[in-house]
């Protein structure tokens, strides 16, 4: 198995790396992966989420053999979020997963970053409002919203890491 990738900002780039590492496996971007990756040879996509599909997963499953992708985006991940991934994206026979990247507003043009402000504005204002009573986790949140930041962990992968063992 191989892992191919697309990445935006750095998050998707730094789980596939992290994941290519920790398995010992091939990993390559998207545009480096034609030509590298042999006919029927098995393909892990990790792609970032752009409102809500996996950017590139759609020529990925046309090119390669896909057995596994991975949408990575800035909410928390919850089953909501994987439920809705899953429904919003097609990859034959495979699981998808989904890791909770992060938010560099430095790193994108103004287009997407206004785009990126109206898709949170309900999720930061329900966060400002919480005020004080916002845990740990929310505040975290909330402040990658407003400034960007990053919620990469290596132990984010243990459940794709488990799904790699069971192949």
């Amino acid at each position: 198995m191989v892992i191919v990738y697309r990445s935006n900002t750095g998050f998707t780039k730094q789980y596939a790396e992290m994941l290519a590492k920790a398995e010992k496996l091939k990993v390559y971007p998207f545009a480096e992966a034609q030509g590298r990756v042999e006919p029927g040879e098995k393909v892990f996509f990790m792609g970032p989420l752009m409102a809500g599909h996996i950017s590139g997963i759609d020529q990925a499953v046309k090119k390669f053999s896909v057995t596994g992708a991975c949408g990575v985006g800035m909410s928390p991940a919850t089953r909501q979020v994987l439920d809705t991934l899953t429904k919003a994206n097609y990859v034959p026979n495979a699981p998808i997963f989904y890791l909770q990247g992060g938010w560099a507003p430095k790193k994108v043009g103004w287009l997407k970053r206004r785009m990126v402000g109206m898709a949170t504005k309900s999720m930061r204002e329900s966060l400002r409002d919480k005020g004080s009573r916002r845990t740990p986790e929310e505040e975290a949140q909330y402040q990658m919203l407003l400034q960007g930041g990053s919620f990469v962990a290596f132990e984010n992968l243990e459940t794709i890491r488990e799904w790699m063992k069971e192949l």
